[in-house]
Order: structure tokens, then C-alpha cells, then sequence
């Protein structure tokens, strides 16, 4: 078996297990075509459109996510990033380690976007924008997975569907965990 099996959404969501807590005002959607995948996602967060970019754009803070061993992130220009990240997942009955490098483009706080230039997917690329709402901001992702895989689409179609509700949790959960280190960078 393809060692680089379910690379996506693990390593931009990187590897959780399952979110502790139900996000009411989280809202995903997968969808494939052949074998690539759309998959959309938003959420509250009561982060100002300020700090809700400094969590986007804090590479490094993806270790606090569970299944991320690595997130090491070197800056290429004032508004390009590389990412090397490194997470542990479990599909069905298998543990796979997922290598990804990605390219992240800062566009400063309307939000990121970024494409996988090497790692365990033939493709995976998207973007984060933020949105202002009277309670915060609104988080919205897009993105596009083409994986590189012997494992039949059926199976993966299943982990998609149901693994990113709670990658996208623990992504918001995350937010919410480090709201008041991230707004105290936009009080300067």
C-alpha cells in the first residue's frame, strides 16, 4: 500500500482525532469530482478579523493540534512562507506518518492561501479568508485535495466526510485557546 495515503486535510487540519466540543456555527462540505476533492468549511470564532489572522499566520501553532509532531515554518519574502509539516494519522486500522511542503501567501488580514509543493498528495491547495462579524470574525476555507493513493476513493470519501467536522473543531478550538495571546499582538 501507498505509504502517503490520506495526506490532505491532515496536514492543513493536521491530524485530530476527535474535537472535544461541538461547534454549533461550524458549517463543512465535501464534495469529488473523479478523484479530487472541493471541500469548504467556515466558523465563528469571537477573534478580531486582527488576531483571527495572526492564528492563520502562526505556522508553528499547528503543533498544538493533536497528531502534529512537526510545523516548522521559514519566511521567504515579507508576504511568502514555506511550511514543513509533519503529522501522525489513523486510518481504519493503519498508522500514517504525512510529510507536506507548503507555500503560504499572506494577503495581511483578509487571510492566507497556500499550495502544497511537495508531500503526499498529487495536489492540495486553498485559502483562508476572514470576515468581520459583530460577535468576531468569520473563518472561511476552501480548498481543493487530489490524493495520491492505492486506498479506493469509497474509503476516503468516508474519512473526509466524517473526519473534517472535528479538524475543523479543533481548528476553531484552537482559536478560542489562544484568543488572548493573539489579540494582545493586535493591541500594538
Amino acid at each position: 500500500m501507498h505509504k502517503h495515503n490520506v495526506s490532505l486535510l491532515l496536514l492543513i487540519m493536521s491530524g485530530v482525532a476527535r474535537a472535544d466540543i461541538y461547534q454549533p456555527e461550524l458549517k463543512v462540505e465535501v464534495n469529488r469530482v473523479g478523484n479530487v476533492y472541493s471541500l469548504a468549511a467556515q466558523f465563528h470564532s469571537s477573534l478580531t478579523k486582527c488576531a483571527a489572522y495572526h492564528y492563520l499566520t502562526d505556522y508553528e501553532a499547528a503543533k498544538g493540534l493533536p497528531g502534529v509532531i512537526e510545523s516548522i515554518s521559514v519566511r521567504q519574502s515579507s508576504d511568502t512562507v514555506m511550511v514543513d509539516r509533519v503529522a501522525d494519522e489513523q486510518v481504519l486500522f493503519l498508522r500514517v506518518r504525512l510529510r507536506s511542503r507548503m507555500e503560504y501567501k499572506e494577503l495581511p488580514i483578509e487571510g492566507i492561501t497556500f499550495t502544497q509543493m511537495s508531500g503526499d498528495s498529487k495536489r492540495f491547495e486553498g485559502r483562508w479568508y476572514i470576515d468581520p462579524h459583530p460577535r468576531g470574525s468569520i473563518l472561511r476555507f476552501q480548498g481543493v485535495w487530489e490524493p495520491d493513493t492505492v486506498i479506493p476513493l469509497f474509503v476516503i470519501d468516508h474519512f473526509a466526510k466524517n473526519g473534517l467536522l472535528d479538524r475543523f473543531g479543533a481548528i476553531a478550538q484552537l482559536a478560542e485557546r489562544n484568543k488572548a495571546m493573539l489579540s494582545k499582538s493586535c493591541d500594538k
